[in-house]
């Protein structure tokens, strides 16, 4: 972890109950949308996909297929359909995966060595079992191909591989689309800018979100939303393409991802953004309080930041930000609602906190606003990222002033 100097801000114990909030009522457009490039925080357990997660799909809905393999081993695997990307799933080194996508008539394309993506996924039970780190993961696009091949060094065992057809948002009667803001995204200064939701935040019915992926057969959720106070923001990058053509598909893809794959029952992610500056509600929340919150102003635990993330906020940035720099758009939004945040939840972006695991009652300091290299040992959100968290904490700090 990144030692801050941050001044302490004060801890969840210190607030005071939050009021009871407003029910946040809206209904955004899409307009149809195409198949994205993708890679995120990555693939989860070996075995089929969990029919348990699966529901009917609506006809408005995209049609998201996917192909499992646990242990795939090096043959090459062919699919029906056109595939957005393959997510794997490793243990052993870090480096030790390569990966071929085969395209419709059968040819192999080039080797490509696939990079492990960040820590993420549900806190471990650290009262009952032993705290382990995740497998390694990654989601490599595929870009229309047909089937894939992977080769891996001794030592190394593919648990899993997934690919993810993310479908087609075909809705009608929509007035904004995926990845255009409905309103401008950079920051003016002006008390709008500091109000939570932000401006032109895209549901998850605008993005196409099938929520039987989050339920079990008898309509239960997966995964139990539970609901802490806020104790931190902390910011990723997804390791996607930054030129990405459809962010709302490559918003789906990781949601199959991690909902269905993963087995995490949801998208880990509370927020994401987009290169045009769109903000897409991730993690839901219920439906008797706001995104990512419930009417008690209490955040939902996610699946982002792997130890730490009951009331710490995972707000992602869709693209490789190892060594681009986010757009001007997506930088002024990840502004304007992390100050919105903050503002809402009393916090300091200038500040440290002493972050207290609500598992086990364990602290550790850390920014109020980070990434996700501050709480674990990872190269999210990306170099670029990382380095212009210190203009974003300022200009955040100055919106809420």
């Amino acid at each position: 972890m990144v030692t801050n100097t941050y001044p302490r801000h004060r801890t969840p114990a210190e607030h005071g109950s939050p009021a009871s909030r407003r029910r946040f009522l809206a209904v955004l457009g899409t307009a149809a949308a195409a198949l994205p490039l993708l890679g995120a925080c990555g693939t989860g357990s070996g075995g089929a996909a969990d029919p348990d997660h699966r529901g009917p799909v609506g006809g408005a809905l995209p049609r998201v297929r996917v192909s499992q393999a646990a242990s795939p081993g090096r043959g090459v695997k062919r699919t029906s359909f056109p595939i957005t990307a393959v997510g794997v799933t490793w243990t052993g080194s870090p480096h030790g995966v390569r990966l071929r996508l085969i395209d419709r008539s059968g040819r192999p394309g080039d080797w490509q060595d696939v990079r492990a993506g960040c820590p993420c996924g549900k806190d471990p039970d650290i009262l009952r079992t032993r705290s382990a780190a995740p497998p390694h993961r990654a989601l490599v696009p595929a870009r229309g191909s047909y089937g894939y091949q992977l080769d891996v060094d001794a030592g190394v065992k593919v648990v899993e591989a997934i690919a993810i057809d993310a479908g087609r948002l075909g809705r009608k009667g929509r007035t904004t689309t995926p990845g255009t803001p409905s309103t401008p995204a950079a920051p003016s200064g002006s008390a709008s800018d500091v109000a939570f939701p932000p401006p032109g935040l895209l549901l998850r019915a605008d993005w196409g979100a099938d929520e039987a992926k989050r339920l079990t057969v008898d309509g239960k959720q997966s995964s139990p939303t539970r609901f802490t106070p806020v104790q931190a923001i902390t910011v990723h990058h997804t390791a996607t393409p930054v030129d990405d053509p459809d962010p709302a598909a490559t918003v789906r893809a990781i949601y199959e991802q991690h909902a269905v794959s993963n087995d995490w029952g949801d998208i880990g992610y509370n927020f994401l953004i987009d290169r045009q500056g769109a903000v897409y509600e991730g993690r839901f929340s219920d439906t008797d309080g706001i995104p990512a919150h419930n009417a008690d102003d209490e955040v939902v635990t996610a699946f982002h930041t792997f130890g730490f993330n009951s009331g710490n906020i995972g707000i992602a940035l869709l693209g490789d930000f190892e060594e681009a720099k986010p757009s001007a758009r997506m930088r002024d939004s990840l502004v304007r609602l992390t100050a919105s945040l903050a503002a809402r939840h009393e916090l300091d972006p200038l500040a440290g906190v002493t972050y207290v695991s609500p598992t086990s009652g364990k602290s550790t300091e850390g920014p109020a606003v980070g990434g996700h290299r501050d709480w674990t040992s990872t190269e999210c959100p990306g170099a670029a990222t990382y380095l212009d968290l210190t203009d974003v904490r300022e200009r955040a700090a100055e919106l809420i002033r």
